[in-house]
């Protein structure tokens, strides 16, 4: 069974999650007290778990560089305890130790995939989306759409607080960025019983507040692993677009007329629109390399010419649902925007701003520093990360994890670090900081109406005439 550490709330949550990591590590986090009444036990032989645990030791942790030294130890001590552990713990068990180990590493590219975790063990029929410290119900099949649109309260009389800290344990990075992959350890009885907080695996009983703040219990028994099921994350939730596999069995919270511009479209990935009332034009970038589709060259020329074709004051850069890819696609690009505009430009940013989208946003920032304003919520990672490292399946399990080899340095512009990614090194990016200038959270209340809070926080600005 794996263990955790209760947070208290005096510290930060970065801190308390260190703290916790480090004495889960300390004091062992593997019982076989439930381990035997969990049929996924059986699914792999110890031999198997052995030679997934060598090729997760020289082609992840071997490799991987954003590990400090403490951290490394007890890394290695965690492996050694699940090494001897092997004939007594069960799979999602073994897979979740491991995510936990690569955890310890800090740092958001240095990942154990949850996504396609998800698919090797059960999960529930509702599908939820993070906002601000709350998971809300987008997604639920026909039978329990009376659930859409809930706050989940509890499950299994565990405050949604204490297993979304559990949750944290799973990825590394900041806390925002981390929560944007709890969804998937709350939907999954199996891997809640694996992590030692529910007492069973095939089910749970889940408390919901709906949105006339009435309180609902509801029994789910999950369904089983399931290799075929929709692959997208708690983001793709927010666009009501069913999936064809959804059509007749999922229902979505919105309509798909009741969504803002920003959430429509869901397969455009370059896009652009006019905003005469703001004498605006708006661009949304939602990846920085291409798609079997489209090319990104190309559509960063065509946008180009959309903002000199329209003449506009000002511009709106859209990247809140931009998870990253090559930086060095939208690197001129990004340099570029300050000479095709004279007014002021807006970057719109949520903690779903990760990666090549952060290094995009802070080439554009270095920029023009004097003409750039920042609205929404933090990106998804610090400023000084590691990144640019591949991707190991596990032989037997079918783990998927992500090594990070490179430093990226974005305050100081890598000066006197070698360990740089080479980009970076011959154009850095040197700024304070990424945070946002004004607050403007997707809070649900603003998406259950379709509004944009972004938008109207430019909006606002451009009223008042005072730009901070």
């Amino acid at each position: 069974m794996l263990t955790f550490t209760k947070a208290t709330t005096s510290r930060s949550p970065e801190s308390l999650l260190s703290t916790c990591l480090l004495l889960f590590a300390a004091v062992g986090g593997i019982s076989d007290a439930r381990a035997q009444t969990d049929p996924a036990h059986h699914a792999l032989t110890v031999e198997q778990l052995e030679a997934d645990l060598a090729a997760f030791r020289t082609q992840f942790l071997e490799v991987d560089k954003a590990y400090s030294a403490d951290a490394r130890a007890h890394a290695e001590a965690r492996l050694r305890e699940l090494e001897a552990n092997l004939g007594r713990i069960s799979a999602a068990q073994f897979e979740l130790t491991l995510a936990q180990v690569v955890a310890l590493a800090d740092n958001g590219h240095t990942a154990a995939f949850a996504g396609p975790r998800s698919r090797r063990f059960n999960r529930v029929p509702i599908r939820l989306t993070p906002f601000e410290r709350d998971f809300l119900v987008l997604r639920a099949t026909e039978a329990h759409a009376d659930l859409l649109g809930a706050r989940i309260v509890s499950v299994a009389g565990i405050p949604i607080a204490e297993i979304r800290d559990s949750a944290r344990t799973l990825s590394g990075g900041v806390s925002a960025w981390r929560d944007r992959n709890a969804h998937y350890l709350i939907e999954s009885p199996e891997q809640m019983h694996a992590m030692g907080l529910l007492e069973e695996a095939d089910g749970a009983l889940y408390e919901f507040e709906t949105m006339d703040q009435r309180r609902v219990e509801r029994r789910f028994d999950a369904e089983p692993a399931n290799p075929d099921r929709v692959r997208a994350g708690a983001s793709r939730w927010l666009s009501p677009v069913l999936f064809p596999q959804e059509r007749g069995s999922w229902r979505a919270l919105l309509d798909p007329g009741h969504v803002p511009w920003s959430l429509q479209d869901v397969n455009e990935l370059f896009r652009s629109r006019d905003v005469p009332e703001l004498d605006a034009t708006v661009v949304e970038l939602r990846r920085n390399n291409s798609s079997p589709e489209r090319q990104i060259g190309i559509a960063l020329r065509e946008l180009t010419d959309s903002i000199e074709a329209r003449g506009r004051q000002h511009l709106i850069l859209d990247m809140r649902l931009n998870g990253g890819g090559d930086l060095n696609t939208t690197r001129n690009f990004m340099k570029s925007l300050p000479d095709l505009v004279a007014g002021r430009i807006f970057v719109l940013m949520s903690p779903w701003t990760f990666s090549a989208a952060i290094s995009s946003i802070g080439y554009l920032e270095q920029a023009a520093p004097d003409r750039v304003t920042l609205i929404g919520e933090g990106p998804g990672d610090r400023l000084e990360f590691f990144s640019e490292g591949g991707i190991v399946t596990l032989p037997n399990t079918g783990a998927m994890i992500l090594n990070a080899t490179e430093r990226h340095d974005y305050r100081t512009g890598c000066v006197g670090k070698p360990d740089c990614h080479g980009p970076v090194v011959r154009n850095p990016i040197a700024v304070p900081t990424l945070s946002p200038d004004i607050d403007a959270p997707w809070t649900f209340d603003a998406y259950a109406a379709g509004r944009d809070p972004g938008m109207e926080a430019v909006a606002a600005v451009l009223r008042s005439g005072r730009y901070p």
